[in-house]
């Protein structure tokens, strides 16, 4: 019966069921390293099958898109008789190539999920400037390795099995030319066959609409809805959606009504016409110009902490001075980057979703920390452990008011244990004498120290005095992490300068942990915010109002009685009360106050959840909550947007 096909149809549907099965076994995988969260679901077999069918419909879509062209070639040289082995091996080998492409798509895939807790999209580009800073890291963690030595294997076994497929069409093919050229029994099946591809593409027969992300969520739970996706199919969707004019930049709200919201959310009263949001903040108490030292502790979930409801002891330090400290207990992330943690705990803007705010071509100027504390007199300073231009960041400091940047440039070769660089106890210990010799100056200073012991490649140093509890390696750096904090407090302690300073510790965003609200991963944003000062440490206070990176500048300055024009949009968490703090990841926009989160999401699709019912989305008998949150969280986004657009972040003039 399969005779009355033409051979060419006959080699691509085998090619078609080849590529299906490697796209299985790939979402097979994705599944399984993030069985933590697929455990939580009950009737997960049944939930899990209907994302591999699901999964089929994607992976389909992919398939045709490959095969289209090739398939068109073949029937078309095979019924005029064109077809020659020049031809033959030229379509072969374009298939196998873009399918290995797209393998290592699938391969990049998993750990991308794993990190940001969404499927492969557009924002995998962003580090595409430091293309050799990337490739050394996924070189030295084995995590990431491996699934490159999986892409490679199955790379190789693909071309493998493709080339017998391709073996038995050259064998099969002579003895069908030979028969006849063109039958329309051949041709009908030629029709069918490309409509029935149409269709794979097409991914679905309703008429409106073709196959979009969307019709991925099948359930109310998180993982089996993405993990029926193709991250090809996302990839793509994502970079076709930056290139729409209307996604190019945020359209949330009218600017006009979006500034005017803003002004009243943040008590503007419009005393700088040029920046709306900007306002005279007086403090009747004489400035006290402590020292700040500013420590953003990279993929620092609150999750971690036994405060929060830990329980492996992986952060004992961190926990002990949250007790002596202003510790911020619902308190977020801006964005799920780094670059999202040092810009807007610097500057007191926000995420804005995708965007890579320190990478434009045009370096925008910004006031935040580094300038106020600048403008009163302090020496600016930020360490990092690695090279400082990876995300651009040294020369987007150094271009908004941060005098020195200390980074792999300034440390022996000797120390530098990856690609990531020195260890954090070394940093700690290198900017020691740096400090001291800032204090001898008689000027007080500001230090921002960027943290990397929890990130991949983990390395924790062979001369680490710790030796973690925690096996399994990623706790085991968490564990490293929080032993280095406290070393450097160990230190610091014993410095002239310490009895002056402002500590605090801020995560950089969190953990992709198995704690989902809706289509977010909650432990992604949710971070610690720590302010320790020994001034302070007989007045320790837990804030449970709700605050953010974006906070971190304006409270600071109120704890050091600075008066100053605040033209962001960050608020003093101990003098003031902002209703709501709004984050986001790379597709969700998020809004909480201290009961519930409401979620919006870029493709439409909205939510409310209280924190005590997590699961189950209550958005109708709370739409008019959810309206105002969202309103709040639009407003400040839009504002944002059109302060950078329109130049207007950086030292209001009247």
């Amino acid at each position: 019966m399969h005779r009355r096909f033409p051979v060419s149809i006959r080699y691509i549907f085998r090619l078609y069921l080849l590529g299906i099965l490697f796209f299985t076994f790939f979402r097979i995988v994705l599944l399984y390293v993030n069985r933590a969260q697929l455990n939580t679901i009950p009737d997960k077999y049944s939930i899990t099958a209907q994302a591999m069918l699901m999964g089929f419909r994607f992976d389909t879509v992919i398939s045709g898109y490959i095969l289209a062209v090739p398939f068109l070639a073949l029937v078309v040289a095979e019924f005029c008789g064109w077809l020659k082995k020049g031809l033959l091996l030229s379509v072969h080998s374009f298939i196998c190539i873009v399918y290995a492409i797209v393998f290592f798509g699938c391969a990049a895939d998993i750990p991308f999920f794993q990190n940001f807790n969404t499927r492969l999209n557009i924002t995998a580009l962003n580090w595409t400037s430091s293309p050799m800073f990337m490739i050394k890291m996924v070189l030295e963690e084995w995590d990431f390795l491996a699934y490159f030595i999986v892409f490679i294997l199955l790379s190789v076994l693909f071309v493998w099995l493709a080339a017998k497929i391709y073996r038995r069409y050259r064998n099969e093919l002579p003895h069908e030319v030979e028969k006849k050229k063109f039958t329309v029994g051949k041709l009908v099946a030629a029709i069918l066959f490309a409509g029935l591809m149409f269709l794979g593409i097409r991914g679905r027969v309703e008429e409106k609409s073709p196959i979009l992300v969307g019709t991925a969520y099948f359930s109310q739970y998180d993982l089996p809805n993405k993990a029926g996706l193709n991250p090809l199919f996302t990839f793509i969707n994502s970079w076709l959606d930056g290139m729409k004019e209307e996604n190019k930049h945020l359209k949330l709200l009218p600017d006009d009504e979006a500034l005017k919201l803003a002004q009243q959310y943040l008590g503007a009263q419009g005393a700088y016409p040029q920046y709306p949001v900007a306002r005279m903040i007086t403090d009747s108490v004489p400035a006290d110009k402590m020292n700040v030292v500013l420590v953003i502790m990279e993929s620092m979930s609150a999750d971690f902490m036994a405060r929060y409801g830990d329980t492996r002891q992986l952060t004992p330090f961190l926990d002990s001075l949250a007790n002596q400290s202003y510790c911020f207990d619902r308190f977020y992330s801006a964005g799920i980057h780094t670059f999202n943690g040092i810009f807007s705990t610097l500057y007191s803007f926000p995420a804005l979703m995708a965007k890579h705010t320190m990478t434009d071509a045009v370096i925008p100027e910004y006031t935040g920390l580094p300038y106020t504390l600048k403008a009163n007199g302090y020496q600016t300073i930020y360490f990092t452990t690695h090279d400082e231009q990876f995300d651009n960041a040294g020369g987007f400091l150094a271009a908004n008011h941060m005098q020195r940047i200390v980074g792999l440039k300034d440390y022996p070769s000797s120390a530098v244990l990856s690609t990531l660089g020195v260890s954090d106890q070394f940093m700690f210990d290198f900017s020691m004498p740096i400090l001291q010799e800032y204090h001898d100056s008689g000027k007080p200073f500001f230090a921002t120290i960027m943290t990397t012991s929890n990130h991949p490649p983990y390395t924790i140093p062979k001369d680490a005095t710790i030796k973690p509890k925690h096996k399994e390696v990623r706790g085991g750096c968490v564990e490293y992490a929080d032993y280095a904090l406290k070393h450097f407090m160990q230190t610091a302690a014993r410095q002239p300068w310490y009895s002056n300073t402002i500590f605090v510790f801020v995560g950089d965003h969190g953990s992709p942990e198995p704690d989902n609200i809706g289509g977010l991963n909650y432990a992604y944003n949710h971070i610690p915010c720590i302010m320790y000062a020994l001034k302070f440490k007989d007045r320790p206070k837990a804030i449970s109002k709700p605050g953010g990176q974006i906070d971190i500048f304006p409270t600071l300055a109120g704890l050091l009685h600075l008066s100053y024009v605040n033209n962001t949009m960050g608020m003093d968490m101990l003098k003031e009360n902002r209703p709501y703090i709004y984050f986001s990841d790379d597709e969700h926009v998020a809004v909480a106050d201290t009961g519930a989160l409401y979620l919006w999401q870029r493709d439409g699709h909205e939510g409310y959840y209280q924190f005590t019912n997590r699961e189950q989305n209550i958005l109708d008998a709370k739409r008019a909550k959810a309206d105002s949150m969202k309103q709040y969280a639009f407003s400040m986004l839009q504002t944002t947007q059109w302060m950078l657009l329109n130049s207007r972040t950086g030292i209001p003039h009247k």
